[in-house]
């Protein structure tokens, strides 16, 4: 029997659902705990840690970390008229799609889809649902490629969404620029992300997934009687050159990894050699008769000398995410073939919806895409090029 993966990627979830790519509906949130020690402050409603407090006609919404969100407008929650009870209705919807909660107590099918209804686009809601896609496609282990929250928080709800087989030790991942650098614009993390706190969280979630991360960044995981091992790499792993670009790289050390993996019984055996990483190795278009666009910001700087270290190597599939691209090719000069994964999440940037990779590895690779039925993103909220993915 054939070994089956599901190649997925760039799941952007955070603390609330928000993701960055949502550029024209980001919610500004404080970046410090708000001050409610002024005695004009009257807590007006208070539910499983959250308040609304009211000082005059100005209303706060506190979270149970202490951080304020802005009170709900008019144009939302039109059906409550008082603004104490849609402050109220907005923190219950905060807190039935924050991360921790929805991975204490994974919601329903019904209930899942009720959140999707009001809020079809968080992040959070979506990953849940095309989870249960996965788990449908009958596959024995899930390969993450990168991306995994959108601002370094939401590890918790990965874990559970994809619990069945983090259980078995089938669960493999590899971080992503969300994951690991730091951005221009904030998202709704909170306290804010430091380089610090984004490696600790990756390094604890990997550590929960088993994965033996070397000094270099890389980990290798066999998979017992199916003639597979997989090579994990960190694009990420080399500082940030500039706050505002996030290109990648696999580095010196880890290729000099890769090259002494080479000599091991472990690779040497396996039947199926696979590398992960996040940043692509091949620059990719948007869809049939387009070409690849420029990619200011978002490269693997190291991309030939990383394609070359893999055919030397024997790899014989390499998975990548980051851009939003489904797509899978056999480049020109080399023995591996490429698989590129959309965001699970949020779609493929073609415009076609979200999907993954099954991947049958058996006497021969056998790739299968499977679409999950979400809405795509809208064509024309789309990011600019120049912006990282």
């Amino acid at each position: 029997m054939p070994f089956v993966l599901a190649h997925v990627s760039d799941f952007h979830v955070s603390t609330f659902g928000d993701t960055l790519h949502d550029r024209t509906r980001i919610v500004r949130r404080s970046t410090h705990v708000a001050d409610t020690s002024e005695l004009a402050w009257k807590e007006v409603w208070a539910e499983a840690g959250w308040r609304v407090l009211k000082r005059k006609s100005k209303l706060l919404v506190i979270d149970p970390d202490g951080y304020s969100h802005p009170a709900p407008g008019r144009s939302e929650f039109r059906e409550l008229s008082d603004p104490v009870e849609r402050a109220a209705g907005m923190a219950c919807r905060l807190e039935a799609r924050r991360s921790k909660t929805l991975a204490a107590a994974v919601p329903g099918e019904g209930a899942l889809a009720l959140l999707a209804d009001a809020t079809p686009r968080n992040a959070n809601v979506r990953l849940l649902r095309a989870a249960r896609y996965v788990e449908q496609a009958n596959v024995d282990g899930v390969a993450i490629t990168g991306d995994i929250t959108d601002d370094g928080d939401g590890y918790e709800l990965v874990s559970a969404a994809f619990e069945r087989w983090r259980a078995r030790g089938n669960l493999y991942a590899v971080p992503g620029n969300h994951d690991r650098y730091l951005f221009p614009i904030s998202g709704s993390t909170r306290p804010k992300p430091t380089y610090a706190s984004k490696e600790a969280s990756w390094r604890a979630f990997a550590a929960s997934l088993a994965l033996p991360i070397e000094p270099c960044g890389a980990w290798v995981k066999v998979v017992p009687g199916a003639g597979v091992t997989l090579l994990g790499l960190d694009t990420c792993a080399r500082p940030q050159r500039r706050f505002f670009r996030h290109n990648g790289a696999v580095g010196a050390e880890q290729l000099a990894f890769a090259r002494a993996l080479a000599t091991r019984d472990e690779w040497k055996n396996a039947r199926h050699r696979l590398v992960l990483l996040h940043h692509h190795v091949v620059p990719l278009p948007h869809g049939v008769g387009k070409r690849a666009p420029t990619e200011i910001g978002m490269r693997l700087d190291d991309a030939q000398g990383a394609a070359e270290t893999f055919d030397a190597i024997g790899a014989t599939l390499v998975m990548h995410g980051h851009r939003h691209i489904s797509e899978e090719r056999q480049p020109a000069g080399v023995g591996f073939r490429l698989l590129a994964a959309p965001s699970l999440t949020l779609g493929c940037r073609s415009g076609d919806g979200p999907s993954f990779w099954r991947v049958e590895l058996g006497d021969h690779v056998y790739a299968t895409r499977v679409r999950v039925p979400i809405s795509a993103i809208d064509e024309d909220e789309e990011e600019p090029e120049s912006e990282p993915s």
